[in-house]
This record gives C-alpha cells, structure tokens and sequence, in this order.
C-alpha cells in the first residue's frame, strides 16, 4: 500500500515525527509518505487557523490523489476531512475518529489528552460529531501549546501524563487518547505512567487505513460523500478546479 499522511499544519519539525511514528507502525508492505500543505499556519489552535489548513489539505489530497492507496490526516481536529473524501474514493482518514473509535475496542470510556484550553471545545465537538458522548469520559487540557510538543517534549511527557493521570483516576477513563498529532512519540511515556492503554492518532490513522485497502473497501458515493456537483468555482485555483472532476 502507498499511504500519504498529511500533516495539516507547516511545521517541518512535527512532520518528521509524524512520519517516524506512521513508519515504525506500519506494515512492512506500507510505503508512507508525510507532507505538509504548501501553505497554512504553523499550528492550529482554533477556527480561523483550521479553517485555512482544511483548505490546504484537500489541495494537497487533490494534488496526489492519483498517487496514492489511501490518506491520512495526521491532525486532532480531521480537518478537511469530509471535504478530502468527495473529491476520491480512496480511503481518507482523519486521526481523531481513528483513535477515539479504536479506543472504544479497549475499554469502557475514554478520555482525551490534549493542549491549551482553547481545544477543549474542539474535542467536545469531534466527539459529539463522531457519536462517541456516552463513551467520552472526559477531555483534558493542558498548559501546552501544539509548539511546545516539539520545544520541550520533556516537559509535555511530564504535563500529558499528569492529565492522564487525573483523567484515569477523576473521570473514570480506561483508554487515553492523545489529542494532537505531535504527541506520539510521548505516548509510551505516558503509557508506563498510567498503566491503561495510550492510543496515538497517526498510528490508529495507519492502522485503520492498511486494514480498510487491505479489505478491498472505498468511500461510499451514495450521498454524503458524493462526486462534488459540477459547476463554476469562480476565482479558485486550478487544483481545487480539477479536483470537482473526476
């Protein structure tokens, strides 16, 4: 399988770690790629930032979509995602749903780890979009910003774990979900502080893709995510043009 994991913000640092944890869990018959958009803010941590790096990640699925098996996108907030699965019926996966429904076969509830206050609403609504509230036990901040991952992953191993931590022991979790796609590399760190399963989107993301090509399985084109209709798209780029036909 050819896979490509995109990695939705600009951050060159964060798409090598991406792409180390996706190869060290993969299939030996997977060949991954990782890139990030051409353009797009160097993280996201709310609406307008996610907003502009959804639209960069369906030009970039638009640009390869011909390229590769399948997609993944490596981050928490699956932007773009719906978007991505119109214009191919290759498998596209966003990290989110990924590791929230894979923590569902791992135990009873889960609850997520993730950065700064702000992304707590974003969690909220990923698990309500993704019918997961009766299994959501909680969702966790931090102090961290999604740079701080990279800057002084010492310090996010120590604050992730802690929310852990407090989720495991307060709220009644079972399972962690990591909650950004630059914690990976933490995640058995965290694991061996708080003795449950630890569950990193971009490996759950792999997984889901390698088992949905290995089945022979493609995105239904029935509604939801139907062809997009053919019609003008005034004053947009070429790629994004091309990509409204298949």
């Amino acid at each position: 399988m050819k896979l490509l994991v995109i990695n939705p913000n600009t951050t060159q640092a964060m798409t090598d770690s991406i792409l180390e944890m996706a190869r060290r869990n993969a299939h030996s018959n997977t060949t991954i790629t990782a890139l990030s958009p051409e353009y797009g803010p160097r993280s996201i941590e709310g609406h307008f930032e996610e907003t502009i790096a959804a639209l960069a990640t369906v030009e970039t699925v638009a640009i390869h979509r011909d390229q590769y098996d399948g997609f993944v996108i490596a981050c928490f907030g699956d932007p773009g995602v719906a978007a991505c699965r119109e214009i191919t019926d290759k498998p596209v996966i966003g990290i989110a749903a990924a590791a929230m429904h894979m923590a569902c076969f791992l135990g009873h509830k889960f609850s997520i780890v993730t950065v700064m206050r702000r992304a707590q609403p974003f969690m909220e609504d990923l698990v309500r979009q993704n019918g997961l509230e009766a299994k959501c036990a909680s969702i966790r901040y931090t102090d961290l910003s999604v740079l701080d991952l990279d800057a002084d992953p010492r310090r996010a191993g120590r604050d992730l774990a802690e929310a852990a931590k407090q989720a495991v022991a307060q709220d009644g979790a079972e399972v962690i979900c990591l909650g950004c796609a630059g914690m990976g590399l933490l995640d058995e760190q965290i694991r061996s502080v708080v003795g449950v399963p630890v569950v990193d989107g971009v490996v759950a993301g792999v997984k889901v893709a390698e088992a949905l090509h290995s089945a022979r399985l493609r995105t239904s084109k029935v509604a939801a995510y139907a062809w997009p209709e053919s019609k003008e798209l005034v004053r947009c780029s070429p790629t994004l043009i091309r990509a409204a036909h298949r």
